[in-house]
């Protein structure tokens, strides 16, 4: 986690992107047979706005199969009164955005990696747990932003008490937004201490499938080597009857020499 934590931390020296998630649910209102719902509605991060914003006129066009889930209009009501849209500032400013950045970038690496999409991570995978915790996170990261945007300069000290107490909620409200800085900070550091720990479930994965394969292919492997016993037995074969040829050949020869010298010159000649 400290590596983790520092790498965020440095992740967030530099600028970056808006944020893509533009609303969210408050999924501590959601009933659990929603939330399953939603789960098999989606592969990816869920977006509230497609949740909620669907048209009408799109069960028409998409009918209704059998055995798909889709949202009753209880459920649907359900996400639209947990539902809260974010507005983001035009250009990217303070740890705020960058923090739901990075949370985005690192939750969209862990769904592409490709020991997210094995089989026997079935049991530990979870869709919607990544899209409430990427929610969770932007949740609070646009608190935070209110809170800092809506404190004003500090008092200025005139030296009477008349300001003492403006001056220590000044000061509650920063050391509050540093602790919640912090606490985002290591909610991401967790997502990221996840995403590298898949690194060696995928190799180890690899080794898996490599091991199997190499396993079944032993068959293959032996005809192969027949298949080279026995090319080298025909060569040797062949060779030997070329030797034969060549034996032949000289018995041919010696046959028609002999035959030569038993010519005579023409009598005429």
């Amino acid at each position: 986690m400290d590596a983790a934590r520092a790498w965020v931390i440095e992740r967030l020296r530099f600028p970056q992107r808006s944020p893509r998630t533009t609303a969210v649910f408050d999924w501590t209102v959601v009933s659990a047979s929603t939330q399953s719902t939603v789960a098999a509605l989606s592969t990816t991060i869920v977006d509230p706005n497609e949740l909620v914003a669907q048209p009408s006129w799109w069960r028409t066009l998409t009918g209704n199969p059998r055995g798909v889930a889709r949202l009753t209009a209880r459920q649907r009501d359900e996400l639209r009164r947990a539902y809260s849209s974010l507005h983001w500032p035009l250009r990217e400013e303070g740890p705020e955005i960058r923090l739901v950045v990075v949370a985005e970038n690192v939750v969209a690496r862990i769904m592409s990696d490709p020991s997210w999409t094995h089989p026997m991570l079935d049991g530990h995978r979870s869709v919607l747990g990544l899209t409430m915790e990427l929610h969770m996170i932007a949740a609070a990261a646009h608190e935070l932003l209110r809170l800092r945007s809506n404190t004003p300069p500090m008092p200025i000290d005139d030296g009477t008490d008349q300001l003492a107490r403006a001056r220590a909620e000044w000061d509650r409200r920063h050391v509050v937004a540093a602790q919640a800085e912090a606490a985002l900070v290591d909610r991401i550091a967790a997502l990221r201490a996840y995403e590298q720990a898949l690194t060696p479930i995928g190799t180890a994965l690899h080794n898996l499938q490599a091991v199997t394969e190499l396993a079944a292919g032993g068959g293959d492997v032996d005809r192969v080597f027949r298949q080279i016993t026995g090319s080298d037995h025909a060569a040797g074969h062949t060779t030997a009857m070329r030797d034969d040829i060549d034996d032949v050949r000289a018995g041919l020869d010696a046959q028609v020499a002999y035959l030569d010298s038993l010519i005579g010159p023409h009598r005429n000649a």
